[in-house]
């Protein structure tokens, strides 16, 4: 019975996942500033900047970026240095904060849970819902980033290299291991 019951919950936490990374990406197009960028290089930007970029995926969409180079370039440089949107934020947060909310009502001692530590589960139970909504907004941040990143690594030029490696640079900013990636993918000029 209590595996059961596991396996409906991971099954309706997926679903309210679908959903939420569905109204995210189609908010996106609405919510993400526009840079001055033309209606089909603008579909460009707001996917590669909601996708996962790895994969046939990430070819086919590098390759339509190259028709869109200088202001996709300036849009990606834009991106990259002021992070997502504030409605993409928001929206991410009270996502998280729904998630959070339907997690706290799953009372793991009623289960047996299989190939997870007790120490993990311990951890898992004690987070905060601060800790949590935080953790998932500055995942979300850093993946826009990074994905921003990426995009540079095709699109930039000159411009693009020197903000890479002064993002590369900083240790501190967690999008610096995508920034040093992307200058590593980066064509020599």
């Amino acid at each position: 019975m209590s595996t059961i019951a596991l396996q409906r919950w991971s099954r309706s936490a997926a679903a309210v996942m679908v959903v939420i990374c569905v109204a995210v990406t189609c908010g996106a197009a609405s919510a993400q500033p526009r840079y001055g960028l033309s209606d089909d290089a603008y579909k460009l930007f707001a996917q590669w900047l909601n996708s996962s970029c790895v994969g046939d995926e990430a070819q086919k969409l590098g390759e339509s970026l190259l028709h869109y180079r200088a202001p996709l370039a300036l849009a990606f440089e834009k991106a990259l240095v002021d992070g997502p949107p504030p409605d993409e934020v928001r929206a991410v947060r009270a996502a998280a904060v729904e998630r959070y909310a339907g997690r706290a009502k799953f009372p793991l001692d009623n289960y047996r849970i299989e190939g997870v530590s007790k120490e993990d589960l311990a951890r898992f139970a004690h987070v905060t819902s601060e800790e949590y909504v935080n953790d998932q907004v500055s995942r979300f941040t850093t993946g826009y980033r990074a994905n921003a990143a990426a995009a540079l690594a095709i699109v930039g030029g000159g411009e693009a290299r020197a903000l890479l490696a002064r993002i590369a640079a900083n240790k501190d900013d967690p999008a610096a291991a995508a920034a040093a990636e992307a200058l590593r993918n980066m064509p020599q000029q």
